[in-house]
C-alpha cells in the first residue's frame, strides 16, 4: 500500500501492518500503536541517514509491524561493510531511544508507564531486528559476512532460509503460549510477517542479482570505472556456475581454459550476461567464445 515519498524515497505500508493496527485497535491500544509507528519511523530514518552518509541511494522502504525493508536502488555499490553499517543503524537508533527513556525514567521526568513502554518497545524492535534472518537487519549483517564466501545470491538465500526457520519457531512458541491460556497475538503476527517477508526475499534473490548484473554496463559507462576481478573457468563450465561466483560490487573478467589448462580466451562480464539472456544459463562458456 503506497504512502507517498520522503526525500525521493517511496514509502509503502505492508498489509500485515494494517492487520497489526486493527488487532491493537480492537484491544484499545491505538495510542501505543501510534507511538510504535514513531519508533519505526526513527528506525527507518536511521537506515536512510546511514545510507546517505555512505553514498547509497534507498529506492523504497516498506513498513512491517516490527520493522521495515529498505530496498537499495544500486546493489552494485553495496560492499559488505557498507551493508552492515546501513543495517545496524536502525537497531542502534532504537537502542538510543531506549537509553534516553531509561534516563528520563530514572530521573522521574515524564509519565513512568509511558517511559516503560518506550523502553520495552524499542528494546523489542532492536533485538527482533538483530535476529540473523532476512529481511531483518541481522539477516543483512549475516549476508554481508556470507557473500564474500559463497556469493551474494547464495548468501541471500541462506539468510532468508534462516528467516523462514525462525518464523516457524516463533509460530510454535505462540501456539504453545496460546495452549497455556496466554495467547500472544503480537508474536503470531511477528511470525507471519517474518515468514512472508523471508519467503519473498528468498524468491527475489535471483532477480535482484540478475538486475545488478544487467545494470553494471550502464554503471561503468556513467562512472567511467569499477572495481574488477578475474575468474578462471574450464571451457565446459555452465554460465550458471560462473554467475554463482559473481559479486554485485565487482566487474568480472573470465579466463577460459581447456582441460590442458591452455588459455582459450577471455570474456567480459557484459558479454557473458548478454549471452545468458540470449541463450540461457545452462550453456557452456565455450559456446560464448
Amino acid at each position: 500500500m503506497p504512502l507517498g515519498s520522503i526525500g525521493g524515497v517511496k514509502l509503502r505500508l505492508s498489509l500485515l501492518w494494517v492487520v497489526f493496527i486493527a488487532l491493537w485497535g480492537l484491544a484499545g491500544f491505538l495510542p501505543r500503536v501510534a507511538l510504535v509507528c514513531g519508533f519505526l519511523a526513527v528506525h527507518e530514518l536511521a537506515h536512510g541517514l546511514a545510507a546517505r552518509l555512505l553514498g547509497v541511494k534507498v529506492a523504497e522502504v516498506e513498513l512491517y509491524p516490527f520493522g521495515g525493508v529498505a530496498r537499495i536502488a544500486e546493489q552494485l555499490e553495496l560492499e559488505p561493510y557498507v551493508e552492515r553499517r546501513i543495517a545496524l543503524a536502525g537497531p542502534a537508533a532504537n537502542l538510543l531511544l531506549a537509553a534516553l527513556a531509561v534516563m528520563f525514567h530514572n530521573r522521574g521526568l515524564g509519565p513512568r508507564d509511558w517511559l516503560q513502554f518506550m523502553i520495552e518497545s524499542n528494546l523489542v524492535l532492536a533485538l527482533f531486528n538483530l535476529l540473523p534472518a532476512l529481511p531483518l537487519d541481522g539477516g543483512r549483517v549475516l549476508r554481508s559476512y556470507l557473500a564474500p564466501l559463497v556469493g551474494y545470491r547464495a548468501a541471500s538465500r541462506q539468510a532468508a532460509r534462516v528467516g523462514q526457520f525462525l518464523a516457524v519457531a516463533l509460530l510454535l512458541v505462540g501456539l504453545a503460549t496460546g495452549y497455556g491460556g496466554h495467547f500472544n497475538w503480537s508474536l503470531m503476527v511477528a511470525a507471519l510477517f517474518l515468514f512472508v517477508a523471508a519467503s519473498r526475499e528468498r524468491s527475489q534473490a535471483v532477480y535482484q542479482f540478475i538486475r545488478s548484473l544487467v545494470g553494471k554496463e550502464s554503471e561503468l559507462l556513467k562512472k567511467g570505472c569499477l572495481r574488477g576481478e578475474q575468474l578462471v573457468v574450464l571451457e565446459e563450465t555452465r554460465l550458471l556456475e560462473i554467475f554463482r561466483l559473481f559479486s554485485p560490487q565487482r566487474y568480472h573478467f573470465i579466463l577460459v581454459l581447456d582441460r590442458s589448462q591452455r588459455l582459450r580466451g577471455k570474456i567480459s562480464e557484459s558479454t557473458l550476461v548478454k549471452a545468458a539472456l540470449r541463450e540461457g544459463l545452462n550453456i557452456p562458456v565455450k559456446r560464448v567464445l
